[in-house]
């Protein structure tokens, strides 16, 4: 399902369940809550293995 997305999309749709929850008083629709709960853990997975395999700034500068 997810593992097929790209990491953009999984992005995009995370904001669009965000405005609509917005829109909604603060409520989510049915399945929202569930399908934003998969997207986080796909994007936190993503973001793990990013930090593995050393493609995030840690913030430290090299002088040199």
């Amino acid at each position: 399902m997810s593992e097929n997305m790209s990491y953009s999309s999984v992005l995009y749709e995370m904001q669009e369940i965000k405005d609509e929850w917005r829109r909604n008083t603060f409520t989510y629709l049915e399945g929202q809550k569930e399908r934003y709960a998969l997207l986080l853990e796909v994007r936190r997975i993503r973001v793990a293995q990013m930090y593995a395999d050393g493609r995030v700034h840690d913030g430290s500068m090299q002088s040199g």
